[in-house]
Parts: C-alpha cells; sequence; structure tokens
C-alpha cells in the first residue's frame, strides 16, 4: 500500500455528497456531518415536532434552516433555550444563507458552532466553535510494525479521535463578577457614609445604586465567555457614578450647572465605551 493511500486510509471520511433541494434534504445532510465529526448517534426527523431542534444526539443539538435570509440572534436563542438543563450538550446551527452579525456575537458568547451547508452538500465552519468541531476529526495514524522490544516500551497517550470531547474553552465570567462585587460594596458603603445626603431616603439610593452591580453579579454567574471585558466594564463603572450622584443631595446644592454636566459626561461616556466594547466582541467573534 502506498503512503497516500495508507494515509486515505486512516483518515475519516466526509459524508458523501448529496443534492439539497428541499428542507429534508438539509437536514438529513446535517446529521450526516454531525456524524462524520463525532456524534454516531445524530439523527434528523424530518416531518416531526422538533420544539426548536431538527438533529438530536446524545451529546449535541443542532437547528437547519432551508431560507434565502440571514439567519438573526432569535433564531439561535429559540436553540438555546431548547437545550434546557442539558448545559452538557454541544449546540450546531446550519444555514445555507448566512448570520446577521448580532447572531454571530451571540453564537460566540454561548458557544454555538455556526455552519453553511453548499448545496451541493459542503459544509463550512463559521466561527470558533464550529472550526473546533471540524478540527476534532484527526487522521489516524497507522499502525506501526510489531518490534520485539515494543513490550518493554511505555504505551503512548491515545490522541484525542473524532468522538472525544473538545476541550472546554468558555471561562466563567469572573472580571463580571469581580467587578458587580466591588460595586456591590460601594453602593452599599458609601449611603451609610457621613459626607453622603441621601435623596430621596438611604433606602432608595442604596437601591438605586445596586441595580449596575446585580446586573454584573447575575450576568458573570449565568453566562460564560471569554470575549474581551474592559471596554464593557469601564463604561458600567462610569454607569455607577452619575447613579451615585443623582442619589446625593449635596452634590447638588452648588448648583445645578456643576452637577449636571459632570453627570451628563459620565453617562455619554459610558454609553459609548459599551458600544465600543460590543463591537469589539462582535469583531472578534467573526474572526
Amino acid at each position: 500500500m502506498t503512503t497516500d493511500n495508507t494515509r486515505s486510509a486512516g483518515r475519516p471520511q466526509p459524508p458523501a455528497r448529496r443534492a439539497v433541494r428541499t428542507w429534508q434534504d438539509a437536514e438529513r445532510n446535517a446529521a450526516a456531518w454531525m456524524r462524520h465529526w463525532g456524534y454516531p448517534d445524530a439523527d434528523a426527523r424530518p416531518g416531526g415536532p422538533d420544539g426548536g431542534v431538527d438533529v438530536r444526539s446524545a451529546r449535541a443539538l443542532a437547528q437547519v434552516k432551508f431560507q434565502a435570509h440571514a439567519v438573526g440572534r432569535p433564531e439561535l436563542q429559540r436553540l438555546f433555550g431548547a437545550r434546557g438543563r442539558n448545559m452538557d450538550r454541544q449546540l450546531l446551527f446550519f444555514t445555507g444563507s448566512d448570520y446577521t452579525a448580532t447572531a454571530v456575537a451571540y453564537a460566540a458568547e454561548q458557544d454555538i458552532a455556526l455552519f453553511v451547508y453548499g448545496l451541493d452538500g459542503s459544509m463550512t465552519p463559521v466561527n470558533a466553535p464550529a472550526r473546533r468541531i471540524r478540527d476534532a476529526v484527526r487522521p489516524t495514524p497507522p499502525e506501526p510494525a510489531a518490534e520485539p522490544e515494543a513490550a518493554t516500551r511505555p504505551e503512548p497517550v491515545p490522541a484525542a479521535g473524532p468522538g472525544a470531547e473538545p476541550a472546554k474553552e468558555r471561562r466563567p465570567g469572573s472580571a463580571r463578577f469581580a467587578l458587580g462585587f466591588l460595586l456591590a460594596v460601594v453602593a452599599l458603603a458609601l449611603p451609610a457614609s457621613d459626607s453622603f445626603v441621601a435623596r430621596p431616603s438611604r433606602t432608595a439610593a442604596t437601591a438605586a445604586m445596586l441595580v449596575v452591580p446585580a446586573v454584573l453579579l447575575v450576568w458573570g454567574i449565568v453566562e460564560k465567555t471569554r470575549r474581551r471585558f474592559g471596554h464593557t466594564a469601564l463604561g458600567l463603572f462610569l454607569l455607577q457614578l452619575p447613579v451615585g450622584w443623582l442619589c446625593n443631595a449635596r452634590l447638588w446644592q452648588n448648583g445645578f450647572l456643576p452637577a449636571g454636566a459632570v453627570t451628563l459626561a459620565s453617562t455619554v461616556a459610558a454609553v459609548l465605551l459599551l458600544r465600543h466594547g460590543a463591537r469589539i466582541r462582535a469583531r472578534d467573534a467573526v474572526a
């Protein structure tokens, strides 16, 4: 057997090309590719109630769209919701068209693999989770010839095959949680200070100042992401400042103009930083 034939024999072959003319063809084609990627029980059942899922496997769920317009974020959210509490299942999305920028950004945050299929049955990964699934299908090296001293050699560590679980790349939102905790401490301690004159009351001022930290704490606990957070963190921090100033009557005793100007400037800067952070995450997701 030649070297080329040996390599070809050890490499998992992609599914045979099939014409995709209907949505049923698209679902069966997606299931065939999922079996090739290491989900051997992937099964498409066209015609039945899917509840947001068209292809099911013990370790993955997939939605398949046969449409001309680009897939948006709501369709990905529907797939994410269909997973329920089975957070260990990989989510995959297939379409014959394209994805909007907001959909790509959401998929990056929720680790949803995005693919675009061709009418000839070909499959193209769109984002990092999809490329990770594709790249997990590695060539299997040919068995070496038996050697007399093989029994005394340590056994090699087996390489991850196509059925192995991909390494988890997502990390908890610890930066969001830490910032939320810090701002929560400030929101609880500041109204108790003698230099703080609460308006309308200390309870209301404390509650208002705890809104941003509460959002950050919940966001950091629930959501998992590896995207940049620096611009968003600074924007949320600046958003907390005008909330505190608005609740402190002493800062307004010297007139509306100085306090109002600082409050407006901080609010505008916070909004710009939050928008810039969203653009960075969307750009990284596409890259």
